[in-house]
């Protein structure tokens, strides 16, 4: 009988051990919040428009001939979404043309930061590194963004540097104001 108590003893003391040594944990299982409301499509949306650019006529440039038009419209279809219609037109005006016959005179160098436009003026907002050129290409330049902008009911253009008003675009015209219409002051170039 003392062999079934020192039995029985030795089990209460290994139970009793047992639940008393601390168990591990096992992970826990967490769900991540489902927020069932956001869609996410699988393709951003893009609106398309087709819009009316203006180029610089190259015949015009290569023999100076007064009778030419200096600006010749290129209707394009404008993809655009996360920007405005008006900053993706004047990205395609950087890009240029796609008839050889036209070119475009903003420099390849130059970097747009953003256009922004507020009751009835545009805002074009170049960075100051890469913007160079001569008198002629900062005409052609401020000509062919403001016929363009013009062509989508844009009253007036107000360039800027860096987010902020400067004298001139290139060193040459004044853009302290904003231009009105089409730039036809220096229709004459």
């Amino acid at each position: 009988m003392k062999k079934y108590i020192s039995m029985l003893l030795i089990l209460v003391m290994i139970f009793s051990l047992s639940a008393c040594t601390p168990k591990t944990k096992e992970p826990v299982e967490t769900e991540e919040p489902k927020n069932e409301d956001v869609i996410v499509e699988p393709t951003p949306k893009t609106d398309e428009k087709e819009v009316t650019l203006y180029f610089v006529n190259k015949e015009y440039i290569e023999t100076g001939d007064e009778k030419l038009e200096k600006l010749i419209a290129e209707k394009r279809l404008v993809k655009y979404g996360d920007t405005s219609i008006e900053e993706a037109v004047v990205r395609e005006l950087i890009k240029g043309p796609e008839k050889k016959e036209l070119s475009t005179e903003i420099p390849s160098s130059a970097k747009l930061i953003n256009v922004e436009v507020a009751d009835g003026t545009a805002f074009v907002n170049f960075a100051q590194e890469g913007l160079y050129g001569g008198s002629m290409q900062e005409i052609f330049t401020i000509m062919q963004i403001t016929h363009t902008l013009h062509e989508l009911g844009i009253e007036k253009t107000q360039f800027l540097i860096d987010g902020n008003k400067a004298e001139t675009l290139m060193g040459h015209i004044g853009i302290l104001e904003p231009f009105e219409g089409g730039f036809e002051m220096y229709n004459d170039v």
